[in-house]
């Protein structure tokens, strides 16, 4: 994996200067984590998800299916398991909890440590804006004293899911974020090297569909459109199991 990274209020420059070690295991965990992909069979036609995971869609007139090769879930659980192996704290609370209260669980954040506050969001783009209120919170509350957005990146995303929160989006809402976010934040998107792992995994899923009658988009149709095209409002009448 690498990693293309973006700076609200100077966040990488605060984390690396005043938080090495965790810059550090942040950075180990982000570059050094291996993509888990979606198994290509057995066929389903219903039921969620089908396997392969894909969804209809017209792109430049033409009919057929995207397929998703990417497990967002595993890989969340990725980084859950390498960040709290090295002592991050699972699901922190965005304010000092009273004695006796009970807070809802939408003012929680991913990890943290040492007040290095991290949301890792492969979800939907709405949440994009539901972390970025929670920093806001850990800033002021003095939960946090910088902030970590982990997304990926949108040529990356494609192969995720639809409407999945991207770097290119983040990075649009700094010129936003400096007139009312206080907390630095450090937003880095995940992007790879060799895309031959995911091709193999994208090919084995189409062979699959095909099998079943299913007629895909062929990956380097999806790779090389922009993520916006491939994901706008649907043209063609989705499946209702889809």
């Amino acid at each position: 994996m690498r990693i293309r990274t973006a700076s609200h209020l100077y966040g990488e420059t605060i984390l690396r200067n005043d938080f090495p070690a965790e810059y550090a295991e942040l950075t180990a965990a982000l570059t050094g984590c291996e993509l888990p992909l979606r198994p290509s069979g057995p066929f389903t036609e219903r039921g969620r998800p089908q396997t392969p995971k894909r969804q209809r869609r017209r792109v430049r007139g033409v009919d057929g299916y995207a397929l998703f090769p990417i497990d967002q879930a595993a890989l969340n659980q990725r980084f859950d398991d390498v960040l709290r192996e090295a002592g991050w704290s699972r699901q922190p609370f965005v304010v000092q909890q009273p004695a006796g209260s009970v807070l809802d669980k939408y003012l929680k954040g991913d990890f943290s440590k040492h007040r290095v506050f991290v949301e890792v969001e492969f979800g939907n783009a709405a949440s994009l804006y539901r972390d970025l209120f929670k920093f806001q919170i850990a800033g002021r509350s003095g939960v946090g004293e910088v902030g970590v957005l982990v997304v990926a990146t949108a040529d990356l995303a494609k192969f995720f899911d639809s409407g999945v929160a991207t770097f290119e989006q983040a990075v649009s809402l700094l010129p936003y974020m400096r007139i009312g976010i206080q907390l630095p934040i450090w937003v880095v998107g995940l992007d790879v090297d060799d895309w031959a792992p995911i091709r193999a995994r994208y090919d084995e899923m189409q062979a699959e569909a095909s099998a079943h009658g299913i007629r895909c988009h062929p990956f380097d149709f999806i790779h090389s459109i922009a993520p916006e095209e491939l994901f706008a409002e649907y043209l063609w009448e989705p499946d209702p199991e889809a």
